[in-house]
């Protein structure tokens, strides 16, 4: 990857990522926090994907997104 498109790719993710984080503190609704916490994850996975570090991106994507906030969709609802 060029060092333009590492530098924009990392600072796009991290934008995302902390603005996810921020809207899950600030969101009233449950549902749309929980939401918000799956994008900041996935937002967390792509920036260890800027990492070269693709085996934590993955474990990172089924671990939180795929158990830890569907268990909390399926305690919500």
């Amino acid at each position: 990857m060029s060092d333009v498109g590492f530098h924009l790719a990392f600072w796009s993710l991290s934008a995302i990522t902390i603005g996810a984080a921020l809207m899950v503190v600030v969101s009233r609704n449950l549902i749309h926090a929980v939401v918000f916490l799956i994008l900041s994850f996935i937002g967390v996975a792509g920036l260890y994907l800027t990492l070269s570090a693709e085996f934590i991106a993955v474990v990172q994507i089924l671990v939180y997104v795929g158990a830890i906030a569907v268990l909390m969709l399926f305690a919500i609802m």
